[in-house]
């Protein structure tokens, strides 16, 4: 098997996405060499899965943009992070005004890429460095290619692995493989969760464990859909664990379950208790769907420079000078010792809460404005975009280095027709609502649980019950 760092560089440079050339080719190299019992799932494209559709498969050949002078002065080939990823195609000679109009920048780091997405709108679009566009080479009229395709009668593949134990409950081991040439977020998460489990492989274990390396959101939403997950007992989520900071740990929405306080107690005794811990969020990596209402499984994650949490986050400085060899090697053996308190943890983790009363408020003074929502569908969260209730360009939401055109800051807002202006506040509140609307907590619960105003928590029930999305009791 090769060592972790020459995995590393292997798939580095491939343009990962939700679907396509290098989703495959990356699980090629995995199977041949990591895990050989690696299993591919394919699921075509327009197929239902719960409020999502299967999005057509994407690949990309080329993409440039020549300056008059015909030199290329944005290159696909050199950095696949110069094409917003799902770009559509497009060919053509345009002026500098209307190119401007599709290229990404970072005002705070001129010589840094952008990464952005555009999955769901079929936009074309390039990311630049700022310091390309201020120079002169930046000189029109300019000759510009996207040699990219989508094809209708395409699939989604993702990856599965399990190594059964003397039990038939199942732990999850999650990551994500949808980004192109970005070290840490996630290829590092990648790249960890196949070390930890060629280590379960050898090993006799109480459990067994289901590896599932899918594209991120739409992949685990498919796995989910998809899979019989009434095994699954908990899991984590393995992402950015190859960052030059300290450990942290992402609580799971439960802190108090013994997959939780397993994942403290190494932690506690890998750093001598020298560890960040930042509470649970509705929004991240694919916490998100697995502990939406349907299925409420426990997956905290720890992170060696945490997603949002570092400069470099979703740019091109996120490359393989940002992680390091060290960093991945102590990633692994935390998770390995993470699994050993959950081979041994003596809690009698059966016992659940779905026959635990909840509090009732029929003889109890309500506000005027107080309601209950219940989400229509309680699997994974909605697709907002389609609504218009998401920005369609993606990958700058909660980006530190970037709050500039993104929904995440209040510095733009989208106008619905019932004159409601949308914040990153509201997009907060969306994330809080798919996760706690289960027609057991009121709009007062779920603002004292998120930690965000009644105001804008009934805007956001207003809006999703408008989508008709929810019902309110």
């Amino acid at each position: 098997m090769k060592n972790i760092w020459e995995i590393i560089k292997l798939l580095f440079p491939l343009n990962r996405s939700l679907t396509g050339k290098g989703n495959r080719e990356t699980f090629s190299i995995i199977k041949k060499s990591i895990l050989p019992n690696l299993e591919i799932k394919k699921i075509k494209s327009g197929n239902k899965v719960f409020d999502w559709r299967v999005p057509s498969e994407w690949n990309i050949r080329d993409a440039y943009v020549k300056n008059k002078f015909g030199k290329k002065i944005i290159d696909f080939s050199k950095n696949n992070l110069h094409v917003v990823s799902y770009s559509a195609p497009f060919k053509g000679k345009i002026g500098k005004e209307e190119l401007l109009n599709h290229i990404h920048v970072l005002d705070e780091h001129p010589d840094w890429i952008p990464y952005r997405t555009s999955y769901y709108s079929k936009e074309w679009g390039f990311c630049a460095t700022k310091n390309m566009i201020s120079s002169k080479e930046f000189a029109g009229p300019f000759e510009v290619l996207i040699d990219s395709e989508y094809k209708k009668d395409g699939q989604l593949i993702w990856a599965e692995a399990v190594k059964r134990g003397k039990l038939n409950d199942e732990i999850l081991i999650s990551t994500y493989c949808c980004h192109p040439s970005l070290a840490n977020d996630n290829l590092s998460g990648l790249v960890t969760s196949l070390y930890l489990f060629h280590y379960l492989t050898g090993i006799e274990t109480k459990y067994t464990y289901r590896l599932v390396i899918v594209p991120e959101t739409i992949g685990a939403i498919c796995f989910l859909a998809k899979s019989d997950v009434k095994k699954i007992i908990g899991g984590m989520i393995l992402s950015c664990t190859g960052g030059p900071d300290k450990f942290s740990i992402k609580d799971s929405f439960d802190k108090n379950h013994w997959i939780n306080i397993a994942a403290h107690k190494a932690l506690e005794k890998f750093t001598g208790k020298d560890y960040i811990t930042y509470p649970f969020v509705p929004d991240g990596s694919d916490e998100r769907q697995y502990s939406s209402p349907a299925f409420k499984i426990v997956t905290p994650s720890i992170h060696k420079s945490k997603y949002y949490e570092f400069t470099e986050y979703h740019t091109s400085a996120d490359n393989l000078n940002f992680i390091s060899e060290d960093s991945l090697l102590q990633s692994v053996e935390l998770h390995k010792l993470w699994i050993n308190y959950i081979e041994s943890y003596k809690l009698d983790h059966k016992k659940n809460n779905k026959n635990k009363k909840t509090l009732s408020m029929t003889n109890v003074t309500k506000p005027s404005d107080f309601c209950i929502p219940k989400r229509k569908e309680l699997a994974c969260e909605y697709q907002l975009g389609k609504r218009d209730l998401y920005p369609s360009i993606g990958g700058s939401i909660n980006q530190s280095a970037h709050l500039e055109n993104i929904a995440g800051s209040d510095k733009r807002i989208f106008k619905l027709k019932n004159k409601i202006q949308v914040t990153g506040h509201h997009l907060e509140a969306f994330c809080w609502l798919m996760h706690l609307a289960d027609g057991n907590n009121s709009n007062y619960k779920i603002s004292e649980k998120s930690g965000i105003g009644l105001k804008i928590i009934n805007e956001a029930i207003a809006l999703f019950h408008q989508k008709n999305l929810i019902v309110l009791k």
